[in-house]
């Protein structure tokens, strides 16, 4: 990624801090609307009830608007407010007991305007809000509407108390914010920190400094990543390592033959050689540096292949029968006899990369058997296996773990790359490949999972 789109990308310290800011502004709103919402509807049943019952109990079903009632008496809400009653005239005059106070005239007066503001008519629990407080508020006319009964209840206090509760819900919006910030920013220091040395250390494996990774992490993830990432690294420090090998041991052995091919050709050139016997030498290594090449390229296709290689029904037994017999030929030159015993064993593979294979151990086989070379396949449960023995002198007990390593010769060894060949195509195809070595020869016994026959 270009340094321009990475500098377009968010920070994971912005994204974490918009996560959680946005999560507690939904949280906010959503707490203060449901317990507006609540509030709202308690006090308003709480003050309806409250007011019907006193307007019921004092008017009742007369025909005429009597003085104005004594609600002294009444029994508080839930809320603790008390009903209140004052009489008013068509033309919105405000009349009340004797014993009120100048708070309560004041209060009269401001529901009569507001009433008035409303219009004419009777209002049924209704609630008015005045620059002195907030008030549900019934009115009951007499017979010919010439002065109304208004009953009210005063709910300003709640109404303060929810408006300061709202206020005190603005005040911890605000702290948690601050502790959201806060908090973000020590997690992300905690989690950018370990990534930016897991990131310097992606950098270091890039530029081929493949140094384990020691820093110690505390989060589980972080750790399994770090594990990775040192996996990794020591993987292509191994196949850098390998590589390196290979172009110089390959360098070496395409070497040996162009200096013979090259003194002889030089002989034939100045006249010090006889042309017959030095062609013959020219001939051989060019042979010999042909089938190295070969090899060279199989090895470098094989690496080039996917894991998992074209694949297709084949039969295992039918292909080691096909190597035996294009090698029999050889094999008889040398009175060598070939014995090949095989079932149909059908398994999901490549065709060419097994013949390799097979064609590999075969010749590998013939260089060292002394009378007779054994192939067999046969399948077992779910798996074919293939052997392939000889009665040679089998294999030193020192050469034995480095047989199937690129370039490794044993005693009597050719290239040292038809055994790596075999290992990286068993590989490839999900097998595994074994040896063992006795007296006399020795036995390589390939075991592939058949994968759906």
């Amino acid at each position: 990624m270009t340094e321009t789109a990475t500098a377009d990308l968010r920070s994971l310290r912005t994204r974490i801090l918009v996560v959680f800011l946005g999560l507690l502004f939904v949280v906010f709103v959503a707490i203060s609307v449901v317990f507006n919402v609540l509030v709202n509807q308690y006090v308003s049943q709480t003050a309806t009830t409250q007011l019907s019952t006193i307007v019921e109990r004092h008017t009742g079903s007369a025909s005429s608007v009597p003085a104005i009632p004594d609600v002294s008496d009444a029994v508080p809400s839930p809320l603790n407010t008390r009903p209140a009653v004052f009489l008013m005239t068509s033309a919105y005059a405000v009349g009340t007991s004797a014993d009120a106070s100048a708070a309560d005239l004041k209060t009269a007066r401001q529901i009569a305007a507001a009433l008035e503001a409303l219009g004419p008519g009777e209002v049924n629990n209704w609630q008015i809000n005045t620059t002195g407080g907030s008030y549900y508020v019934s009115s009951v006319p007499n017979d010919d509407g010439t002065a109304y009964l208004v009953f009210y209840v005063d709910v300003t206090g709640i109404v303060a108390l929810a408006a300061t509760v709202n206020l005190r819900l603005i005040f911890v919006m605000l702290a948690a914010t601050v502790i959201a910030v806060v908090a973000t920013v020590i997690i992300t220091r905690r989690m950018t920190r370990p990534l930016a040395t897991l990131t310097a250390f992606s950098q270091r494996i890039g530029q081929g400094d493949f140094t384990p990774c020691t820093d110690r992490f505390h989060d589980r993830e972080l750790a399994t990543l770090a594990a990775s990432l040192n996996q990794t690294a020591g993987q292509l420090e191994s196949y850098d390592r390998d590589q390196k090998t290979f172009f110089q041991n390959a360098s070496h052995e395409l070497r040996t033959p162009l200096m013979s091919i090259t003194c002889y050709a030089e002989g034939i050139a100045y006249g010090v050689m006889e042309p017959g016997p030095a062609s013959q030498t020219i001939l051989s290594e060019t042979t010999r540096l042909t089938g190295m090449v070969e090899d060279l390229l199989t090895v470098s296709r094989i690496d080039s292949l996917t894991r998992t290689p074209p694949l297709e029904v084949c039969d295992a037994g039918a292909l080691l029968a096909q190597e035996a017999a294009e090698q029999r030929p050889l094999a008889e030159s040398r009175g060598l006899a070939l014995v090949v015993t095989t079932d149909p064993a059908p398994l999901t593979g490549s065709d060419r990369l097994l013949r390799w294979a097979f064609a590999n151990l075969i010749s590998n086989a013939l260089r060292y058997a002394e009378h007779r070379i054994e192939l067999a396949c046969h399948t077992e449960d779910d798996e074919v296996v293939v052997t392939v023995a000889d009665d040679g002198p089998g294999i030193a007990e020192e050469d034995r773990p480095y047989i199937f390593d690129r370039f490794y010769k044993g005693t009597g060894g050719k290239h040292g790359i038809g055994l790596a060949i075999v290992k990286s195509v068993v590989e490839q195809h999900l097998g595994h490949i074994e040896v063992t070595s006795g007296d006399p020869g020795a036995t390589f016994r390939l075991t592939f999972p058949r994968r759906g026959t």
